[in-house]
């Protein structure tokens, strides 16, 4: 090898390690205003909102609400073995979804009307769910909610344990 196929190697190698993480684990990248929700698509505007999963095969979907996520997900049996991470409602960060804690709020202002927001920690969730007299939810407990709640076309979500939750766009 020349001293310049090295130097053309070395630098293709280094340059490589500087790229973005979404390929290593990292949630998948969003193109707000751009990108469409996969269960409505609609255009995903509100990053606070917005969660993503990518599966085992390097296949990524991006929702523009949780909701939307836990029932495609769910119906399509694909959050056992994906990768999830939704945004902290407050900062939106990126929270890889088995670390974040949730609150359904009962208030349909999320982009579908699902009403179920995510917290980066326990502290501010079990806030918010005390203002609305209810308990946070770990990525587990969110999970064993039955997805016909989620799926009622009748009133949004459907009776969330006596929380209306009003409509929501038909996917």
């Amino acid at each position: 090898m020349t001293r310049i196929t090295i130097v053309l190697v070395a630098l293709a190698l280094a340059t490589g390690a500087c790229t973005p993480d979404t390929a290593e684990g990292g949630p998948p990248e969003i193109a707000y205003g751009r990108d469409l929700c996969m269960q409505c698509g609609m255009i995903i505007s509100e990053v606070r909102y917005a969660a993503a999963y990518r599966l085992a095969d390097g296949t990524e979907r991006v929702f523009d609400d949780l909701g939307g996520l836990l029932t495609y997900g769910t119906e399509h049996a694909e959050l056992d073995t994906a990768d999830v991470w939704v945004h902290d409602v407050d900062t939106e960060e990126w929270v890889p979804a088995s670390e974040a804690w949730y609150v359904i709020t009962g208030d349909p202002r999320t982009p579908m009307g699902y009403g179920i927001v995510a917290f980066a920690d326990r502290a501010r969730a079990s806030a918010a769910a005390t203002e609305l007299g209810t308990e946070p939810l770990s990525w587990t407990d969110l999970r064993s909610v039955p997805v016909e709640r989620f799926t009622d076309r009748g009133s949004g979500m459907g009776d969330m344990d006596g929380m209306e939750t009003g409509g929501r766009s038909e996917p």
